[in-house]
């Protein structure tokens, strides 16, 4: 049975949220910030569905997976406790993204595998856009809200283009500066924006139709050193269990600390587009 939503002071119903992780640029963060955002949430208490759209295969299911008492991940996962998967590339899988509606959770978060949109498009609109899946999400009182990875590359500032001509304002918007790449506007040329060394203005239209023609959000996805994230992730371990795992050294906790830290502060702004 569906859950209810949740209502507002005022008796209203307040709309559940479904969270794309995406960007069509491989290897710019996604499957880090889904870990964050859901391992964030679920030590808060926040109930929280979990998908990973790349398969069995996913960085998130890795992490965040169910596992055995042998340390395997299991096939059958609850997304709610654990993180269920399958292949957005796939023809038989890819409906999991909206029949996962189904169940009535307040917050589902599925972590896209890069280059995805046109699978998407295939679900619901057998590759004409996304007309019918907004409203699959709509009839089923979900609120989409994209986070879309920012990185130095142009093909992620040309992915929230592309995403954003799709869909416009049906979903809310909001990019994640992935500070591996640095924390300066000069970091992320073509995002922010830049004049080459002939005088020419480059780059930052999208940032600015984000922002001001959608009023979209823009936070930062904070930097780990990468010596300690590199030992957490081929532990396969949540970033909350690294904070007092004993195979890192009293620095490297100190690390996960600050980056636990940084990223708790930095959702803040963007709370109630997670239904919070």
């Amino acid at each position: 049975m569906a859950k209810a939503s949740k209502v507002d002071g005022n008796g209203g119903t307040v709309l559940k949220r479904a969270v794309f992780v995406t960007s069509e640029k491989g290897g710019v963060g996604k499957s880090v910030t889904g870990r964050a955002l859901i391992d964030q949430l679920r030590t808060e208490g926040v109930r929280v569905a979990a998908y990973d759209a790349d398969g069995s295969v996913g960085g998130l299911v890795r992490v965040l997976g169910t596992r055995d008492t042998d340390g395997k991940v299991i096939d059958k996962q609850d997304p709610v406790t654990g993180v269920d998967y399958y292949n957005v590339r796939a023809e038989a899988e890819r409906p999991t993204l909206v029949n996962c509606l189904r169940s009535g959770e307040r917050l589902i978060v599925h972590d896209l595998a890069g280059g995805s949109l046109v699978d998407l498009m295939e679900i619901s609109d057998q590759g004409d856009g996304l007309k019918q899946l907004l409203r699959r999400f709509d009839l089923n009182g979900y609120r989409i809200t994209v986070l879309h990875l920012i990185s130095a590359e142009v093909g992620a500032t040309q992915s929230v283009a592309r995403w954003i001509d799709l869909v416009g304002d049906r979903v809310d918007h909001v990019a994640v500066r992935n500070t591996r790449w640095g924390k300066s506007t000069g970091d992320f040329p073509f995002w922010h924006g830049f004049t080459d060394a002939r005088g020419v203005e480059k780059g930052g239209k999208v940032r600015r139709r984000l922002l001001e023609e959608l009023g979209g959000h823009e936070i930062s996805l904070p930097a780990m050193p990468s010596g300690t994230f590199a030992k957490i992730d081929a532990e396969n371990l949540a970033f909350s269990a690294a904070e007092d795992d004993q195979t890192l050294t009293i620095a490297e906790q100190s690390h996960v600390c600050k980056f636990r830290e940084d990223f708790a502060a930095a959702l803040e702004p963007i709370r109630p587009l997670l239904g919070l």
